[in-house]
């Protein structure tokens, strides 16, 4: 695949994480227990990137991708500029880390 096309790609499955996360987030919050209804795309997400780290630095780096798509329940999902926003500040910053680690 090519990298242009890659990175396409995995910036949707994290928009639609976002989505998805805010949504079951907003369910919990009005009582409806909607948490088995996560489509763990983060998983999709770290298989596509291809971290070359260990298990415990990739599981450094989910918990900071977790950390940073709860963003997602301060800003308005239907605003597509904060919701693009978002979604490359999370790939910027696990490209970032995932070098790092």
């Amino acid at each position: 695949m090519k990298p242009s096309k890659k990175k396409k790609l995995i910036l949707s499955l994290i928009k639609d994480d976002l989505i998805n996360s805010k949504l079951v987030n907003g369910l919990n919050n009005f009582g409806v227990l909607a948490e088995n209804y996560y489509l763990h795309l983060s998983e999709t997400v770290f298989e596509f990137m291809d971290f070359k780290c260990t298990t415990t630095q990739k599981e450094k780096l989910f918990g900071r991708y977790i950390r940073l798509t709860e963003k997602a329940k301060d800003i308005d999902i239907s605003s597509k500029k904060s919701l693009d926003k978002l979604t490359l500040e999370i790939y910027e910053e696990l490209c970032i880390r995932g070098k790092k680690e």
